[in-house]
């Protein structure tokens, strides 16, 4: 399914017939600091959606493939943004109710 570029969390009412909401996914690509800078905020539709939006966004950053890595990545579905890292995640991360990837920046 191919999911509409909006922030909308009911833009896919008319695609399925149900409201669909979106979800906070930290993708954690270096578990040795699980809720640390080297890892990925993002807000999507469906993990899978979540994935894809990070790879392409971080394509669109012209950053080095990490394709492997967040397809393999643990994922922590609704995360609290609270219990990431207060240091430098908190204070550079974006709005995290917005479709895209929050962390790094990216949806402005």
């Amino acid at each position: 399914m191919k999911f509409p570029n909006c922030a909308r969390p009911w833009a896919l009412y008319a695609f399925c017939n149900q409201p669909v909401m979106l979800k906070r996914y930290w993708i954690v690509v270096f578990p040795e600091n699980r809720y640390g800078p080297k890892n990925f905020g993002v807000t999507a539709f469906s993990e899978k959606h979540a994935r894809e939006l990070t790879k392409q966004q971080l394509f669109k950053l012209g950053w080095p493939s990490f394709d492997t890595e967040i397809d393999k990545a643990e994922i922590i579905e609704n995360v609290d943004t609270r219990i990431l890292d207060q240091d430098h995640v908190i204070p550079n991360m974006g709005v995290a109710i917005w479709q895209g990837l929050w962390f790094p920046n990216c949806n402005w």
